[in-house]
Parts: structure tokens; sequence; C-alpha cells
């Protein structure tokens, strides 16, 4: 596992201060420098296909996704995907150790309130290149919104992992290349949350490392943020090695580990 990136840190000491967009301004402005610093930013409409829906059917846990390819021959070195008016604006940096020709994921985030999603793909050679899209929304504050379900359940099951292979049926098609989609069993406290009986706010806790790999392969590295819905899902594609099982370890801001191996193209 590696350590927390500085971005996701620095990104998160803007974001305490800027919970309410109305006083935060133009959110991306400040959010920009804090993660990229004065690198130029060019537009991804080629590189990277963006899925988010136009308005949030359940802002608990919105599905967005991306594609993205190099026609040139540089690789994938990350992708991150930001929500300008949440809490803590990045949801989730991937970073791929040796690059990748092309990588598609999917995640599922809280949206506190109507909000540009963006999608941000760095290339091997420190390149950037962005698509962005504006998701609306039905209502505001989801993030200090208490957890669903029983939060003694929540407590027993943390930390449990469940894979799922979604390469399809076309076997000669893609047995070099599958997808899988990854459950994490996590309530994803905000800290904004209070306890209705104690009327203390439950302290924050979330996933905020996630190490994949296949083999002795790394798949990727995820830097996590409370911006991940409860229960986190993530789907990645990856091509076969030729190793039996992928290696998954979860850690969450309370220094809480969790290690589980699944079977390379099954689902269990």
């Amino acid at each position: 596992m590696t350590r927390p990136h500085g971005l996701l840190l620095a990104v998160a000491a803007f974001a305490l201060l800027a919970v309410s967009p109305a006083l935060a301004g133009s959110a991306w402005d400040d959010i920009r420098p804090s993660a990229f610093g004065t690198r130029t930013i060019e537009d991804g409409a080629a590189v990277v296909a963006f899925q988010a829906p136009y308005r949030a059917e359940d802002q608990r846990a919105v599905p967005i996704s991306a594609e993205a390819a190099f026609k040139d021959g540089r690789k994938i070195k990350s992708i991150t995907f930001i929500v300008d008016e949440n809490p803590m604006p990045v949801a989730a940096a991937f970073r791929f150790a040796d690059g990748r020709d092309r990588a598609a994921l999917s995640i599922d985030i809280r949206l506190d309130h109507a909000s540009p999603v963006r999608v941000v793909v760095e290339a091997d050679n420190g390149a950037l290149y962005m698509i962005e899209k504006f998701v609306k929304a039905s209502g505001a504050g989801v993030c200090a919104a208490p957890p669903a379900g029983d939060p003694m359940l929540a407590a027993k099951t943390m930390g449990q992992m469940k894979l799922t292979d979604l390469t399809g049926p076309d076997a000669g098609a893609t047995r070099f290349h599958r997808s899988a989609q990854l459950d994490i069993r996590h309530p994803q406290l905000t800290g904004m949350q209070m306890n209705q009986i104690t009327l203390l706010y439950t302290p924050m806790r979330f996933v905020n490392a996630i190490e994949v790999r296949q083999g002795d392969d790394k798949l990727f590295d995820l830097e996590g943020s409370m911006t991940l819905s409860e229960n986190p899902r993530i789907a990645f594609d990856y091509q076969v090695n030729g190793a039996s099982l992928i290696k998954v370890t979860t850690k969450d801001t309370s220094d809480t580990v969790w290690n589980q191996e699944f079977p390379v193209g099954s689902s269990s």
C-alpha cells in the first residue's frame, strides 16, 4: 500500500472550508491549483469518454464512469474523479504503476449538491486532459445524511469484499481482457452525520486507499475520500497476465487494513 498522496490531503484542507457553494464562489478555481498546481489541463474530449447522469436518481450513490485511451502511443498514468461542490471534491484518484494503454473505470459517488463532475486523465509524459459534466440534484446535504441500514450490522461487516466478473459471455473475444467489479462493505462516515439519540456527530471514517494486484503485478492504487458512496463500488478492466488470483488490500482512515484474494475470472 502506498501512503496517501498529497493531492487528496491538499484538496481536503480546502474542501472543509467550502461546504457552502454559495460562499465558495467557483470551487474549481480553488480545487485546480490544490490538485494540479499550475499545470496546463487540455480538453479531454478526444481522450476520454465520460458517463454521468443528467440528474442523480439517488444522491447517495451516483454512478459515473470513464474510458480513456491515447491514440499516439502514450500510456495512462492516472485517472482522477472530482465533484466540485462536495466537501471533499476528489472522489477517487486511480494510479497505474506501469501505465495503461487504455482503462475503463466506474465508481459510485455521493453528490452533496448539484455540481460539475470531472474526470482528469494524466498521460505518462505528465500531460493532463479533462472532461466534465454537470449533474443536477433534487436536494442538498446528502453528506450529512445518516448512513442507510443498521449501524451495528455495518460495523460488523465493515471491510468485507466481493469481486464480480463482468467480462460477458464471449470468452473467445475477452479471454485476455476482462472486467470486474469490487464491492466493499463500509459506511463511509463523513464526520457530518449526527447520531439522532446522542445528538453527537459520528467521527469521520472512510476508505482512503485500495491496492489491487493480479498476482505480483499491480493493477492500480486508488486514493479515495468520503465522496465515494457508502459501500463503495469500483468497476475496472484489466489485461490477463496468467496469474490465478486478484489480491485486494483496503485501508480506511482509522488505519484498519483488510486483505482478500479472489480467483481471476470468477465471482466470489
